[in-house]
């Protein structure tokens, strides 16, 4: 079993005027990364990566050549290093389901759009318009 601290006798013996001084000292520095990201390392190529990928060269072909060359990345976490590199990084979080609303709603806003239809409504709030989706049985 451990012994317990006294913390009344550490704060006696502190030297709280070095301690303030240390903590100053480290708030003006960076903190050190001890973990590494794929992004990390890529960092020094990111423009000639950008500059093939907008070549031409597709993810999955720049994710082959960077494994040849001793770097493993997924062809997933590439691209999401391309889209944060290239600005798109906000959209990284989003679902593909969201996505396709926000596109949807980007055309019905141009010159001319047209309201949703009732299919469109019908299948966002159920065919009755009460919130509840399914079959109806009406009695004669």
């Amino acid at each position: 079993m451990s012994t317990r601290t006294d913390y009344g006798q550490l704060a006696a013996k502190l030297d709280y005027t070095a301690l303030g001084k240390k903590l100053e000292q480290l708030g003006q520095r960076e903190p050190p990364r001890t973990r590494k990201t794929v992004a990390d390392a890529l960092e020094p190529l990111r423009e000639q990566l950008l500059a093939l990928h907008r070549k031409g060269w597709s993810s999955g072909q720049l994710v082959e050549e960077l494994k040849a060359a001793g770097v493993p990345v997924s062809p997933a976490r590439f691209r999401e290093c391309l889209g944060r590199w290239t600005g798109s990084g906000d959209r990284a979080g989003k679902s593909r389901g969201s996505r396709r609303q926000a596109r949807a709603l980007t055309r019905q806003k141009g010159p001319g759009a047209l309201p949703p239809t009732a299919s469109q409504v019908a299948r966002s709030k159920g065919a009755s318009g009460d919130g509840q989706s399914g079959f109806r049985l009406t009695q004669p």
